[in-house]
C-alpha cells in the first residue's frame, strides 16, 4: 500500500451485536495500526453507528488503548442501559394501540419498547468533546452516520470531517455535513416497530424524522468508498456464508411474529451485504485486470462519478450462518430456562414477544439480549474470527483481498 493511502472502517447493525465488532477491532486495530494502516475513515449504522462514533472519541489513543475502553464500555452494558422494562410498559402499550385503530386524536404507538436510558447513556459512553477535536485535528478524516429518512425512505448519511464532491453527487444515499451528535446517532439506530423515530433538527436542511439505517443500508460499503476510502475493513454482524439448500417440504406450522420478524432482518441486515461484497469483488477483478472500456468510463464520468477502482478488503463475521443465535440461545437456556425464567421476568416477557417457540427465536432475541454473559460471548467470539482471518494464508503479512469473497483461500465466515 502506497503512503497517504485511505482505510476506512466500515461497521454493521445488529443491536447487542455490535459487542461483536469490539471483538474483532480489538484484534484487528493494532495489527492494522502496526503495518501504518489504522481507518480514518469511520462509517457505522445503527449499533455500528455508536461503535463508530465511540471509535472516533478515541481516536488519539493507540488502537490497544482505545480497544481497552470499547472492551470496557461493552463488558458494563446490560439491558437495564438500553431499554426500560417491558412488563410495566404492557398495559399503555395495548391501550395506545387501541387508541390508535381508533383514530383517538394525539394517541398512537410509536413502538414496543421504550429506549430512553440508550440516550441517557450515550452522553456519556462516546466522549463527544474529543470527538469533535480528533475530527479538527486530523486523528480521522471523516465520520458518517446513516439513518433513513422515514418520509422518503432514503439512506441519509450525516457526515463529519471531509465530504467530497463525488459523495455529494449520489443518485441513491444523501449526504449532508453536520457537526454529528448523539440524536443522528440516536436517530441510526431507531429500529422501526421496536424503537421509536428520531427527530433530528440540525442541520436544518435535512431536519426531520429519522429511523434506522439499515433498514436501507446495514452495511455502508459504499459510503466508506464515496467519502474517499483507498481499502475498507468491513465487520458484519451475521454470517455470509450460504445457507445449505433445504432438502425436502417447506410445509409447516403457520409462522409467529419471531419467524415473519427475523425474516425480515435477514434480508434487511443479511443478504444485501452478501451482494455488495460480491459487487466489490467483482469491481475489483474487472479493474485489476484492465478492462474498464472506454464506454464505461464514459458512463461513469457523465454521472459526476470517478472511474472504478481496485479497492482491497477485509471481511469479517461470524462463522456460519446462525453462530451468533445459537450462542444467544444456549445462553438463555443456560440462565433464564425454566424455573431460572424468575430471574428475569421482563426478559421472559421479551422473549415471549419475539417469538419463544419459533425456530428462527434465537435470531431475534439475539438483537435485543443485552445480557452480560452473551456480550462476552459475542466479543470472544469475534476476536476468535478476527485471527482466523489474519492466521489463514497468506497470513498478517498481507490481510487484504481483492477477490470475491467466495473465491478466497481463507476458511468460510
Amino acid at each position: 500500500m502506497g503512503d497517504g493511502e485511505r482505510t476506512a472502517l466500515v461497521l454493521s447493525g445488529g443491536g447487542a451485536r455490535g459487542a461483536y465488532e469490539v471483538g474483532v477491532l480489538s484484534v484487528l486495530l493494532p495489527e492494522l495500526e502496526a503495518r501504518g494502516e489504522r481507518p480514518s475513515i469511520l462509517v457505522g449504522t445503527s449499533v455500528g453507528a455508536i461503535n463508530a462514533a465511540a471509535l472516533a472519541s478515541t481516536a488519539h489513543l493507540s488502537a490497544e488503548q482505545a480497544m481497552e475502553r470499547e472492551l470496557d464500555r461493552w463488558g458494563r452494558v446490560d439491558r437495564a442501559a438500553v431499554i426500560r422494562p417491558v412488563i410495566p410498559r404492557v398495559p399503555l402499550t395495548g391501550l395506545r394501540f387501541v387508541g390508535g385503530m381508533l383514530g383517538i386524536p394525539g394517541v398512537r404507538l410509536e413502538s414496543l419498547l421504550d429506549p430512553s436510558p440508550l440516550e441517557k447513556n450515550l452522553k456519556s459512553w462516546i466522549g463527544w468533546p474529543r470527538l469533535h477535536r480528533n475530527l479538527t485535528g486530523g486523528a480521522v478524516g471523516s465520520l458518517g452516520i446513516v439513518a433513513t429518512a422515514a418520509r422518503t425512505g432514503r439512506p441519509v448519511a450525516f457526515v463529519e470531517g471531509e465530504l467530497r464532491s463525488a459523495a455529494r453527487n449520489s443518485h441513491v444515499i444523501d449526504y449532508v455535513a453536520a457537526k454529528i451528535g448523539q440524536t443522528h446517532v440516536r436517530a441510526s439506530a431507531a429500529i422501526p416497530i421496536l424503537f421509536p423515530p428520531v427527530r433530528v433538527t440540525t442541520p436544518a436542511a435535512a431536519a426531520g424524522w429519522y429511523v434506522d439505517g439499515g433498514t436501507r443500508l446495514n452495511t455502508p460499503i459504499k459510503p466508506a468508498i464515496d467519502l474517499g476510502a483507498d481499502r475498507v475493513v468491513v465487520i458484519g454482524t451475521g454470517s455470509v456464508t450460504p445457507v445449505p439448500k433445504h432438502e425436502g417440504r417447506h410445509d409447516a406450522p403457520p409462522p409467529d411474529f419471531g419467524v415473519s420478524a427475523a425474516h425480515l432482518l435477514e434480508g434487511a441486515l443479511g443478504d444485501p451485504l452478501v451482494e455488495d461484497l460480491r459487487k466489490l469483488g467483482d469491481i475489483n477483478t474487472f479493474s485489476a485486470n484492465g478492462s474498464s472500456s472506454a464506454t464505461a468510463v464514459r458512463h461513469r464520468r457523465s454521472r459526476g462519478r470517478p472511474e472504478y477502482r481496485p479497492i482491497p478488503y477485509i471481511f469479517v463475521g461470524p462463522s456460519h450462518p446462525g453462530a451468533i443465535a445459537e450462542l444467544a440461545m444456549d445462553i438463555y437456556r443456560s440462565r433464564y430456562g425454566g424455573l431460572k425464567a424468575i430471574r428475569s421476568l421482563d426478559l421472559a416477557a421479551l422473549s415471549r414477544l419475539l417469538g419463544r417457540n419459533s425456530p428462527t427465536h434465537g435470531e431475534l432475541l439475539s438483537y435485543l439480549f443485552f445480557d452480560p454473559e452473551f456480550i462476552k460471548g459475542l466479543m470472544e467470539m469475534g476476536s476468535i474470527d478476527a485471527r482466523a482471518w489474519l492466521d489463514a494464508p497468506p497470513g498478517p503479512s498481507e490481510p487484504w483481498q481483492l477477490e470475491p469473497l467466495e473465491a478466497l483461500a481463507r476458511p468460510a465466515r
